[in-house]
């Protein structure tokens, strides 16, 4: 009875629009980088994909990218206070350890506890986010287990933007924006400073933001690149648990601070039918927090995470479709301090990873054309051995309408934290793994899109916090199913 009443509501949702899904729209023409190793168009991609251009975080007038993902189909957000608190983000009901976070396709993700704080990513210099729902640790390793979502920042014109805004409890914000596009260069800078008082006593907030992006093409054939993002923070945090854990207390004196630095440099090159991408890349974090007044005790900690990575992939336009093989190597060292002592010392954890992709796109008549990418990759980790996570995705485009279908198994390496932290941590943790299907149909409206999706997915080894044991343990399992209904549509200028 649920998938009938479904049907019929996705039936009577598509109807007002039929006569306006004549001929293919432009909306469908938006190129996505995220779902393969080979950019693609919304309309031809086998993936579920949510693509949010600038002008549409605009019309959000969001400060944020967490409030701009609010809305993504299947993406649910969780912030514990007011601005610059932890927030999290968790796709298709799997954990907040189980989306992968890209910022021009660079993995951010924090190897000390897994997972993002999308607490203080603001919306600055954003051009596009791409969100893709489904196991992707095919393409792209550990933590890509129920999604991706990539932040995008290269220039797409010319422009400058210079903006200040002033408000009620203290909120000041300014930011400048300048970029500058031509035949063989690609530049951005954008700079942003923020405070606000929040609503109580200590939850002020207080970032500063930038990002910078170059790109060099010498030739058609030839193109090299830097990018870099730089945000720090400080903030209160008003509220805590008294000493017998049953009320919630003030505490002025509780506060957080740190900072997070990227950098990359990718290289690309082609040679007829062949061509190479590589790219080099270091993230880096640092979090204080320190609490005078703790009910317990004085609280105070720091830590700091460096993940160098490199990834080279090779390209191949074949008659079967452009074939891509690569590997990837990094290395993430985590440093921790707090009252008790250290905790960890340049604890780390290296990764090894060879990859292989086939995207084929046919041609089928004048009006359709079938989509396939298939992917296999191989990691190697120094702490618990390898993993292979297969995936597989099909579509059928024909006119206006795209059926596809997808099946995946995914996995996300234990953390740091898991593995090292004094007396909870365990060196004999496995992997989390996952396996997800999913089938869906898209059709496109004018210049919108209407989908529904129906996934299923079974995670299991989930790595838990023992009560027991008082350690972490491949403890627990889950399975999420739902369905996924969306629609957009243009009605005027």
């Amino acid at each position: 009875m649920k998938q009938v009443l479904v049907s019929l509501f996705f039936l009577a949702l598509l109807s007002p629009f039929a006569a306006l899904a004549q001929s293919p729209p432009t909306a469908s023409d938006e190129i996505v980088v995220t779902a393969s190793s080979v950019p693609e168009t919304l309309a031809t991609t086998p993936a579920s994909v949510t693509v949010l251009t600038r002008d549409e975080i605009e019309d959000r007038a969001a400060r944020d990218i967490a409030d701009v993902l609010r809305e993504v189909p299947g993406i649910n957000i969780s912030r514990t206070g007011s601005a610059g608190r932890a927030t999290s983000l968790f796709t298709r009901g799997a954990n907040s350890t189980h989306t992968l976070v890209l910022w021009n396709g660079i993995e951010i993700n924090n190897p000390y506890f897994s997972g993002y704080d999308w607490g203080r990513f603001s919306t600055l210099g954003v051009e596009q986010i791409e969100i893709v729902r489904g196991p992707y640790s095919a393409l792209y390793g550990s933590d890509a287990v129920a999604g991706v979502v990539n932040i995008l920042t290269a220039p797409k014109k010319r422009e400058l933007r210079v903006g200040a805004e002033y408000g009620a409890h203290g909120l000041r914000n300014g930011q400048v924006v300048a970029s500058a596009v031509g035949k063989a260069t690609q530049f951005s800078v954008s700079v942003e400073s923020r405070e606000d008082d929040g609503w109580d006593e200590n939850d002020d907030f207080t970032e500063k933001s930038a990002n910078l992006l170059f790109k060099w093409t010498a030739s058609r054939s030839f193109s090299l690149g830097v990018s870099g993002r730089y945000t720090s923070y400080d903030l209160g945090v008003p509220f805590n648990l008294n000493a017998a854990g049953d009320a919630i207390v003030p505490s002025l004196a509780r506060r957080q601070e740190g900072n997070e630095r990227q950098i990359a440099v990718p290289v690309s090159q082609s040679f007829g039918r062949f061509s190479y991408d590589l790219t080099l890349a270091e993230s880096r974090r640092d979090d204080h927090f320190a609490d005078p007044q703790d009910p317990y005790f004085f609280t105070d900690s720091d830590t700091e995470s460096v993940t160098r990575r490199g990834r080279l992939a090779l390209k191949l336009q074949t008659g079967i479709g452009t074939i891509i093989a690569g590997g990837e190597y990094e290395r993430a060292v985590v440093n921790d301090i707090n009252t008790f002592g250290v905790s960890l010392d340049d604890n780390r954890r290296v990764e090894k990873s060879l990859f292989l992709e086939d995207r084929y796109s046919r041609e089928v008549g004048d009006t359709s054309r079938f989509e396939l990418s298939a992917g296999v990759r191989y990691d190697d980790y120094d702490t618990f051995g390898s993993e292979i996570s297969p995936r597989l995705a099909l579509a059928w485009v024909f006119g206006p309408n795209k059926l596809r279908t997808a099946y995946g198994q995914s996995f996300r390496a234990p953390s740091i934290g898991e593995l090292y932290f004094p007396f909870s941590g365990n060196l004999d943790l496995q992997p989390e793994k996952g396996r997800s299907f999913e089938v869906g149909f898209d059709r496109s409206i004018g210049a919108g899109l209407a989908s529904i999706t129906a996934f299923t997915a079974d995670y299991e080894d989930l790595i838990v916090f023992d009560n027991a044991t008082f350690v972490f343990g491949n403890i627990g399992a889950a399975t999420s199913r739902g369905i996924e209904l969306s629609a957009e549509q243009a009605i005027g200028d």
